[in-house]
């Protein structure tokens, strides 16, 4: 396992010149959410809001009580269950007690294919997790079918004002 495999939020923070720090996490088996989730940071850019991209596993799940805002951009893989590199998150996030987020403002896009009988069940399950922990959400959950490209667009402009609004208070 490489030195830094887990990104301190802390440290990232001091980076950014807005010091809001957007984390943006993706839970990709094919590609699909890391792709539209480096486009939504390339949007946020493009509106002088920074953000870091990242996949969940670059991240340990108990820096999520570090974090002030987050954006999850998440596939469904199989029956249901989070992608591989979201699945560390989702049990922990499913099974800890006594977690506090009430600092953290989220926001999620599931993508999936309504085909399947759990279309996005891993976006509407890290939804309904971190808001059972006190985790304010920024918009609905989007849930996008397999062309997604025609979706998001409302969903992410309703994001950037949210996000600007909070930058300017």
């Amino acid at each position: 396992m490489p030195l830094l495999k887990k990104l301190d939020t802390t440290l990232l923070k001091s980076f950014v010149s807005n010091n809001l720090l957007i984390q943006i996490l993706f839970g990709s088996q094919t590609g699909n959410a890391e792709n539209l989730a480096r486009v939504i940071q390339l949007n946020l850019l493009n509106e002088g809001i920074e953000s870091l991209v990242s996949g969940f596993d670059d991240h340990a799940p108990e820096s999520v009580s570090d974090m002030e805002y987050l954006i999850i951009v998440t596939s469904t893989y199989g029956d249901g269950e989070a992608p591989d590199n979201a699945s560390e998150w989702h049990s922990y996030l499913k099974f800890s007690e006594g977690l506090e987020l009430g600092h953290l403002n989220f926001a999620v896009l599931g993508l999936g294919d309504t085909y399947y009988p759990h279309f996005c069940q891993c976006g509407k399950d890290f939804d309904e997790f971190l808001s059972a922990h006190g985790a304010q959400r920024m918009l609905a959950r989007l849930d996008c079918d397999t062309y997604y490209e025609e979706q998001y667009g409302p969903w992410l402009n309703e994001l950037i004002a949210v996000l600007k609004n909070k930058i300017s208070a």
